[in-house]
């Protein structure tokens, strides 16, 4: 059996690899441009500066010059007079010395009399005087080479008579989508088509770590356009990145196409996610190919694309800043890779946590949702939970000390109120766990959030959350607090011809369901249904098919894998589904006495009673918010 990768290459062995045949750093060409376009680059020779700064003697402050041996013996006692025009000259600030002076007495030590001042203090040679070349001299180095263009520093530049200045060029990325299943953003994706969002998503990376991104055309998989499409963007650009076509399908071309047109530097890491990347060389430029999956594709970015542009635009890589915290889950992983792991951060009290993320390779939303990246050594099997972890940042600290941590039941009310936490205090936000509403109380009785959502109907049916309290939190002294009240009911295509009225009709109609998991509300009022039905489990089709979300549950049903599933109606709304109501709920926020007075707590309580909030959580659809706000202890 032919192998899948030629080996599974060491992420650091690879890079040193690419970068020993990339030549010494900083070897890109220079371009000489206006310093006032020059932030964020660098320069590539030393820069003079070509006159002194301040190029004459100034006044420090306003007030009057005058020649310091002329003021000798003034004091309080015995005043001085000066003349205006002869011993006193009039001067602001920045303005030249006249012949013959070296010093300034300031406005305030001064007395306006007839024909000039009146002094109380003797002046001191070089008082509150800009020496010629004080701040720089000319002919002096501002900058070596290599350094970079900041604001302050283009001040200096210009500040010397520095106006155009050389600056290695951005290294040019093309960046080469392929595939036959690619679609654009904006087109409906059909059955075996995919947006290309990757090229875009790649090419934004690339111009905030210094390069100026192009993105090609797609090509399709025809290994003789892919071979036409790599040797022309070989010729035109720096650095070429292929999209896709770097594993072992039937229309992965590209390592075989680098091996022939070129040299293939390794094909395979030891990198989970990223495993299909491969580098080479096709004319001397380096031809980097990174997975098809856009997490696997912005992690070999990250470990190889990112380096080899500061190599050869002579940077420094920048470090993010880390921190350490407690891992709140248990990580398995598979001893000989290396694995990236996105995660939520979060404090609670004086402790750091981090929560494991999606690690699916073409999870999209866990790159947006994640804060900092974790990574397992190739050495080890996976991270236990309660273990000490160190956390990559992906944003600055002071972002993740104002995240709130929240777990427990998904609710499409959510996402507003994270948009109306982001409006009133920006840089804060609402770090959503959707774990279900019995594993997010859990996760409180371990000090793992800051608050949870539970709708848990009580077992006598009149109550929400209060038996659940009881018995996962017992002691540990809590408010409910109403975020909404909210009709549960049936999912359904609106062409599916059976009109099940009830749970009742759609079992005996023989439709396949999609369930929720275990341990969350849907589920428990989706059983207790079942049990008032006299309807076993083992008479619903799918009832074993679960999904943790209720739009999964409704995206299921709307794309014909389940014909029916329990969501919540501004879920069937959204995906476009009939809905048929099985029951009003209730749905609480449940919050840790000690956390209540926390001011991101409080503003989550003064948008529960904010009326555009309100009006918002309604026009979702199946929302009522006459209780919102209410505590119930």
């Amino acid at each position: 059996m032919k192998p899948r990768y030629r080996e599974l290459l060491d992420p650091g062995l690879a890079l040193a690899r690419l970068l020993a045949r990339l030549g010494p750093p900083g070897s890109l060409p220079a371009e000489r441009i206006k310093v006032e376009a020059a932030a964020g680059r660098l320069t590539s020779a030393r820069v003079r500066a070509r006159h002194s700064s301040p190029a004459y003697h100034a006044a420090a402050m306003d007030g009057i010059a005058v020649a310091a041996a002329a003021t000798a013996g003034a004091s309080a006692t015995s005043p001085q007079r000066l003349l205006s025009g002869r011993e006193a000259f009039p001067i602001d600030t920045g303005d030249p010395l006249p012949a013959g002076c070296d010093a300034v007495i300031p406005i305030e030590n001064l007395q306006a009399v007839a024909d000039g001042f009146e002094i109380t203090a003797a002046a001191y040679p070089r008082q509150h005087v800009r020496l010629t070349g004080e701040d720089l001299s000319g002919g002096e180095i501002l900058l070596a080479s290599g350094r970079l263009l900041t604001p302050a520093r283009m001040g200096v530049l210009l500040a010397a008579g520095v106006t155009e200045i050389e600056v290695r060029c951005r290294p040019g990325v093309g960046i080469l989508p392929t595939g036959d299943e690619l679609c654009q953003p904006g087109e409906d994706p059909r059955p075996g088509k995919v947006v290309e969002s990757n090229s875009r998503m790649i090419a934004a990376m690339v111009a905030d770590w210094g390069g100026a991104p192009q993105r090609l055309s797609p090509v399709v998989d025809r290994e003789d356009l892919l071979e036409d499409a790599v040797r022309d963007a070989a010729r035109r650009f720096d650095v070429v990145l292929t999209l896709a076509g770097s594993s072992a399908g039937r229309g992965d071309f590209m390592p075989a196409i680098i091996a022939r047109c070129g040299e293939l530097l390794f094909h395979g890491l030891a990198l989970m996610p990223g495993k299909p990347a491969f580098a080479g060389l096709v004319d001397g430029t380096p031809v980097i190919g990174l997975p098809g999956f856009p997490v696997s594709a912005v992690v070999v970015a990250e470990r190889l694309v990112r380096p080899v542009l500061a190599h050869l635009a002579g940077a420094a890589l920048p470090e993010r800043e880390r921190l350490s915290a407690t891992l709140l889950r248990s990580i398995p992983s598979r001893a000989g890779l290396e694995e990236i792991i996105r995660v939520l951060v979060g404090k609670i009290g004086a402790r750091w946590v981090a929560v494991p993320l999606g690690r699916g390779a073409g999870a999209l939303t866990t790159l947006a949702r994640a804060q900092g990246l974790v990574r397992i050594s190739a050495a080890d099997e996976g991270l236990q939970a309660g273990a000490p972890v160190e956390v990559e940042l992906l944003c600055s600290r002071r972002e993740v000390e104002e995240s709130v941590l929240f777990a427990g039941s998904h609710d499409l009310a959510l996402s507003l109120l994270d948009d109306f936490i982001g409006r009133k205090a920006p840089g804060c936000s609402l770090a959503v766990l959707p774990v279900g509403s019995q594993a997010g109380l859990l996760a409180l009785a371990r000090s793992e959030a800051h608050l949870a959502g539970s709708h848990l109907l009580d077992s006598d049916g009149r109550d929400y959350n209060r038996e659940a309290i009881a018995r996962l939190l017992p002691g540990r002294p809590v408010e409910r607090i109403t975020l909404a009240l909210r009709k549960q009911g049936l999912c359904l295509r609106r062409d599916d011809p059976r009109r099940p009225t009830s749970i009742g009709d759609a079992v005996r109609a023989g439709m396949r369901f999609v369930n929720r998991q275990a341990g969350s509300g849907t589920r428990v009022l989706f059983d207790h249904v079942l049990r008032r039905e006299g309807i076993g489990p083992e008479k619903i089709l799918g009832y074993d098919h679960e999904e943790f979300t209720h739009l999964a549950v409704a995206e299921a049903v709307r794309s014909g894998i389940a014909d029916c599933g329990l969501v919540i109606g501004a879920a069937a709304e959204a995906e476009d589904l009939d809905f048929v109501p099985v029951a009003d709920e209730r749905y609480d926020l449940v919050i840790p006495q000690e956390h209540l007075s926390d001011r991101r707590i409080r503003l989550i309580l003064e948008i529960l009673a904010d009326k555009d909030f309100c009006r918002e959580v309604e026009s979702l659809g199946g929302y009522s918010t006459r209780e919102t706000g209410t505590i119930r202890r």
